[in-house]
């Protein structure tokens, strides 16, 4: 082979490898940040495997972001009332259920531990009602004044 072709081949494995170590970078990271858990997510009427996600809650929202992506922005969002979990039965392995997590585009089947439903479960719970301080939704535009 010429010196080309080993070129290009060595960048593609450089291209490879930084991909692949961003990933990991990016779901230690995920993992390590306080309000985060592991679920899969779970088609309505399959039985496979889903997708791997991390969820990531805080004081205004629930996200969840794909394992396996070096995407920053969550591939499901809601706002933090908005969001309800409601335990669907139990999950394929010992110690995991099946949750439906509702209110963002639309509802995801979840399975996750015992532990952490309950953890996201107390997290909804404890938010503040709607309608008072920042949990008010967002206002839509407001008209201009005309003449002043």
């Amino acid at each position: 082979m010429s010196p080309i072709w080993w070129t290009l081949i060595g960048a593609l494995a450089g291209v490879v490898l930084m991909v692949a170590l961003m990933m990991w970078w990016r779901r230690r990271t995920l993992l390590r940040t306080p309000g985060t858990f592991r679920a899969q997510v779970r088609e309505v009427g399959g039985s496979s495997r889903g997708a791997s996600v991390i969820g990531r809650y805080n004081e205004v929202s629930l996200d969840l972001m794909k394992v396996r992506s070096i995407d920053p922005r969550p591939c499901w969002s809601t706002a933090r009332h908005q969001a309800e979990i409601r335990r669907e039965g139990p999950g394929s392995r010992e110690g995991y259920v099946l949750a439906r997590l509702s209110g963002g585009r639309s509802p995801v089947l979840l399975e996750l531990s015992h532990e952490e439903c309950s953890g996201v479960s107390a997290w909804i719970e404890s938010g503040p009602v709607t309608g008072f301080g920042t949990w008010r939704e967002p206002l839509g535009r407001r008209p201009r004044r005309n003449g002043w």
